[in-house]
C-alpha cells in the first residue's frame, strides 16, 4: 500500500459515525455498520493507474446499494471529501426509518381503509412506506415526520395551509378518479413519483437492439446526470460496437461535476480504458452550449464541462441537454416519423423540458436555448396557480395539453412523445387536442415510460453523428 493509501486507511479508522467506529475486516476492507445501513470502504492496490478507494452503502431492508463511488488515491484531500459525503448519505439513510405518508380527509374513516390498501401494495412492492390516515382538523396541528401528505378531493383546497404547517412534506391531491375508485396501486405510484422512487427498466430489449443497429465500430461512454427532489443521480453506460458491456449508477446528495472526473479516473478498475474510447457523451439538465453547461436553479454562471474533461483525459467529449438526447432516442428507435417532439415534466418539478426534431434534425436554436419550457410554462392558460401544477395529476395533464398544443401549432410534428409523470391517457389527451385541431392535424401520441433509456440511446446516437460529421450541422451546432 502506498504512503497515501496507508494514511487514508489510518484516517478512516480514526473516524466515528454516530458513535460507531469502523471495523477493519482486513488491510483493504473496512465496514461501518449502523442500524439500517452498512458502509463499505474497499481499497484496491496494484492497479495500473494507482490505488483506488471504493465507497459503498448498502440498505439492510432490501440489500440494495444506494451509494457507490470510486476515487483514485492520488489526492488525499479529495478522498477525505468523498468519504465525508458518503458519511452524510449514510447518516441520512440511517435516520430515515420508514417513509411516513399521511392521508388526509374530512374524517379519517374512508381514508383509513384506503391507507390500509396502500400499505398492502407497498409491502408487495418492497417499499418501506408507512401509511396513516387523519382528519383535516388534526393535520392542521404541527408535528409528525411526514415525507408526503395526500389530500382527498374534499380537502384539496387546504393544500397551501397544510404546506405552511408541514413545510418539509410533499403535499398534493389524490385525483378524484383514483380516490373514488379506491385505486390504491395508482395512489402508491403517485407517492413514488412524488418521492422520486420510480425507476426505469434496466434493459429494454428494443433500445438495445437499436443501439446495435446504430453502430458497429465505436466505443462510446455515455454519462447521465439527473437532479431529483432530494438527491442527484450519476449513471454511465459503455456502448462497445453497439453492445452495452458495462454500466452503473450512483445516488449523490447533490450534483457535482467533479464526480464525472472521479468516475473516469476509476473506470480502469472496472476494465474500461478511457484512452481507448472514441468519445464520451454527457447528458445533463439545463442548457448545454458547445460543452458549457448552465443550470440556473443550481449554480450561478456556467461551467465548461467539455474543456475540463477533454483536457484531463484527452478524449473527445460531447455535452447535450438530456431532453434533447431523449428526443433523439425516440427518433432513432423508430423509422416512421421524421419530425417529433418529446416533452418531459417530472412530478413535483417546477419546470420541464422539450426536445424537438424537424426533418431528422434536432432543433437547438440560438445558444441551444430551444426547448427550455421554463420560460413560458407559467404563461400558459391553466386552471390553477403555476406553482401548484407539478403536484397535481390534473395540473400536469393540463400543462402537457397546453405545451403539446403550442408545439403542434409551431412545428407540426409527425408524432408526440410524452414523459410527463402521471400523464398516460392518450385518448383523453387526443380529445383535448381535438377541441383545437381537426383530426388530421393531430399526430400520433406516445407515452415514454423509459425516459432514462431514451437519454442513453439518444446521447449515443448524437455522439455517433458528431464523430461522423465534426461540423455538427446535421444535428445542430453545439
Amino acid at each position: 500500500m502506498s504512503s497515501i493509501g496507508d494514511r487514508f486507511r489510518k484516517w478512516v479508522m480514526s473516524q466515528h459515525v454516530k458513535g460507531i467506529s469502523p471495523v477493519a475486516l482486513d488491510n483493504d476492507h473496512i465496514r461501518i455498520v449502523l442500524q439500517l445501513v452498512t458502509a463499505e470502504i474497499n481499497i484496491y492496490t496494484g492497479m495500473p493507474e494507482g490505488e483506488i478507494a471504493e465507497y459503498r452503502i448498502v440498505r439492510h431492508l432490501d440489500n440494495e446499494p444506494i451509494f457507490f463511488l470510486h476515487v483514485l488515491l492520488d489526492d488525499l484531500v479529495r478522498a477525505k471529501e468523498l468519504f465525508r459525503e458518503m458519511v452524510e448519505s449514510l447518516e441520512d439513510e440511517d435516520e430515515k426509518q420508514a417513509t411516513h405518508v399521511l392521508l388526509c380527509c374530512t374524517s379519517a374513516m374512508t381514508t383509513s381503509m384506503f391507507a390500509s390498501k396502500m400499505g398492502d401494495i407497498a409491502i408487495a412492492l418492497s417499499l418501506d412506506y408507512d401509511f396513516t390516515a387523519l382528519p383535516a382538523s388534526q393535520v392542521m396541528q404541527p408535528g409528525g415526520d411526514w415525507a408526503a401528505i395526500l389530500l382527498a378531493p374534499q380537502v384539496s383546497h387546504m393544500r397551501k395551509q397544510i404546506m405552511e404547517v408541514h413545510p418539509n412534506a410533499v403535499v398534493f391531491e389524490i385525483p378524484g378518479k383514483i380516490f373514488g375508485s379506491y385505486d390504491a396501486a395508482a395512489a402508491v405510484q403517485l407517492v413514488m413519483h412524488a418521492l422520486h422512487d420510480v425507476q426505469a427498466p434496466d434493459e429494454p430489449e428494443a433500445s438495445l437492439r437499436t443501439a446495435r443497429d446504430l453502430a458497429n465500430d465505436r466505443r462510446i461512454l455515455i454519462i447521465t446526470l439527473f437532479t431529483l427532489r432530494d438527491h442527484a443521480r450519476l449513471g454511465y453506460r459503455l456502448f462497445d460496437h453497439g453492445e452495452v458491456t458495462s454500466e452503473g449508477a450512483v445516488r449523490k446528495p447533490r450534483l457535482e461535476y467533479q464526480d464525472i472526473e472521479d468516475l473516469l479516473e476509476t473506470l480502469p478498475a472496472r476494465g474500461i480504458s478511457v484512452s481507448d474510447l472514441d468519445a464520451i457523451g454527457i447528458a445533463v439538465p439545463g442548457v448545454a452550449f458547445r460543452g458549457t453547461v448552465t443550470l440556473p436553479n443550481l449554480y450561478e454562471g456556467s461551467y465548461d464541462l467539455r474543456e475540463h474533461i477533454e483536457s484531463r483525459f484527452g478524449v473527445k467529449v460531447y455535452v447535450d441537454n438530456n431532453c434533447n438526447a431523449a428526443a433523439v432516442g425516440c427518433y432513432v428507435s423508430q423509422d416512421k416519423h421524421e419530425s417529433l417532439i418529446f416533452f418531459r415534466h417530472a412530478f413535483g418539478h417546477l419546470a420541464g423540458g422539450l426536445g424537438t426534431i424537424i426533418d431528422g434534425k434536432l432543433l437547438k436554436g440560438r445558444r441551444n436555448l430551444a426547448g427550455e419550457t421554463r420560460y413560458y410554462e407559467h404563461l400558459l392558460k391553466l386552471d390553477m396557480n403555476y406553482e401548484d401544477v407539478p403536484w397535481s395529476e390534473e395540473g400536469l395533464f393540463q400543462l402537457a395539453t397546453e405545451v403539446v398544443t403550442v408545439s403542434i401549432a409551431l412545428t407540426a410534428p409527425d408524432a408526440v412523445y410524452l414523459g410527463v409523470d402521471t400523464v398516460d391517457d392518450m385518448d383523453k389527451l387526443h380529445a383535448e387536442l381535438a377541441k383545437t385541431f381537426s383530426e388530421e392535424l393531430i399526430p400520433p401520441l406516445y407515452v415514454v415510460d423509459d425516459y432514462i433509456q431514451r437519454v442513453y440511446l439518444g446521447e449515443m446516437a448524437i455522439c455517433l453523428q458528431k464523430l461522423r460529421d465534426p461540423s455538427y450541422r446535421s444535428l445542430g451546432v453545439g
